[in-house]
C-alpha cells in the first residue's frame, strides 16, 4: 500500500488537534479573533515546512511552531478577552454577583499573567493552557526541562505573589 501524501498526512495529524491549538491560540493571543488568526498563521506555516516534521509528537511541534508565529508578530497591546468567552467559564446560573466576582477575577488574573516575564509567561501558558508535559516544552522552547520547571514554578509563585499583594491592598 502506497504512503499518503504528505499533504494528506498533515490533514491526518492536524484535524485531531485544532481544539487544542484554539485554546492555545487563545492563550497566547488574548481573543478568540486574534488566537484563530494565530492558528491559521501557524497552520499555514506547519504546512510549508511540513518537510522538516520529524514524525515525532505531532503536539508539540505545532505548539513551537504557534509560539514562534506569535513571537514573530508585532506587537500590539493585548485586547481583553471578549464577554463571551467569560461566560463560558462561569456557570451557566450564577447569580449576577457571582457573575460579577468571575469576571473581575478573570480579567485580573490574565493582566497578571501578561504581567509576567515573557519566559515565565511562556511557560505558563504552554503548560496550563497549552496543556503539555514539561519535556514536551523543554523541546519547543529548546531549554533543559530543569529550566521548563523551575520557570513554571516562579511564574506560579509571581502570581500567587501579586494576587495576594493586590488583596492586600484592596482589603486596606
Amino acid at each position: 500500500m502506497a504512503e499518503a501524501d504528505p499533504a494528506s498526512r498533515f490533514r491526518g495529524l492536524l484535524l485531531p488537534e485544532l481544539g487544542y491549538l484554539r485554546r492555545l491560540g487563545l492563550a497566547l493571543a488574548g481573543s478568540r479573533p486574534a488566537g484563530d488568526e494565530l492558528v491559521q498563521e501557524s497552520v499555514l506555516r506547519a504546512l510549508r515546512y511540513f518537510e522538516s516534521y520529524k514524525g515525532e509528537n505531532f503536539r508539540a511541534w505545532m505548539a513551537a511552531i504557534m509560539r514562534n508565529t506569535h513571537r514573530d508578530r508585532p506587537r500590539v497591546v493585548p485586547v481583553p478577552v471578549d464577554d463571551e468567552v467569560l461566560r463560558n467559564i462561569a456557570d451557566k446560573s450564577p447569580d449576577p454577583e457571582q457573575l460579577v466576582v468571575t469576571k473581575s477575577n478573570a480579567t485580573r488574573l490574565r493582566g497578571m499573567v501578561a504581567a509576567l516575564p515573557e519566559a515565565l509567561r511562556e511557560v505558563l501558558v504552554l503548560r496550563e493552557f497549552g496543556d503539555l508535559s514539561y519535556a514536551q516544552i523543554a523541546t519547543t522552547l529548546g531549554v533543559p526541562v530543569g529550566t521548563v520547571m523551575s520557570r513554571l514554578s516562579r511564574a506560579r509563585d509571581d502570581l500567587r505573589t501579586a494576587w495576594r499583594a493586590e488583596d492586600k491592598g484592596v482589603a486596606s
